[in-house]
């Protein structure tokens, strides 16, 4: 059995899709890693939403999310190289395993109107696997991966929001002009 977090899994901030996330990524890692051991702050900071080749996929949460973000990412590549009319196979991570499912989610969000839209269905899927992931984990390491994934999905969506309102703005304030000296 692995180590019990009680503390510091009891003083996260709830998180919900959509809302405003309680802190960045970076606070949570300064948070976490000062309050677990190291082995397990290894496996908490290779939880990453966009996977990098080599992960340590020694931990259940993490083998379970890595395997369903490659096959997600595989239904979307087979969607995208079909309408492109490339051969999928030159893009495919790993093995590629038919997921029904996935395949039913990838083709609902390609009929969304924005690639904004599509982003947010894709991610609405990924929450709720994660959701099916922490099932029964409350204060353990496994509760810790699966809030740090939901966390990088609301500081993404946050970032998208900023990046928005800048170039919005941009748009609306006349451009500086070059002081003289």
């Amino acid at each position: 059995m692995g180590s019990s977090y009680y503390f510091l899994c009891a003083s996260l901030p709830m998180l919900a899709f959509g809302s405003k996330p309680p802190m960045s990524n970076e606070d949570f890692v300064k948070q976490s890693t000062g309050n677990v051991t190291v082995e397990d702050s290894e496996i908490l900071l290779s939880a990453r939403l966009l996977p990098e080749k080599k992960v340590k996929k020694n931990h259940p949460a993490l083998k379970v999310w890595l395997g369903f973000e490659t096959m997600l990412r595989n239904e979307m590549v087979k969607f995208r190289s079909k309408k492109l009319r490339l051969d999928p196979l030159d893009y495919f991570r790993g093995d590629y395993v038919p997921a029904p499912n996935l395949t039913r989610i990838v083709l609902e969000a390609s009929g969304e109107e924005t690639p904004l839209e599509v982003e947010r269905r894709i991610d609405t899927a990924r929450w709720e696997k994660l959701e099916e992931i922490q099932q029964q984990h409350f204060f353990d390491l496994h509760f810790l991966v699966v809030y740090f994934l939901k966390l990088q999905i609301l500081n993404k969506w946050d970032n998208m929001k900023t990046e928005k309102a800048r170039k919005i703005l941009r748009e609306l304030l006349p451009p500086e002009k070059e002081l003289k000296e």
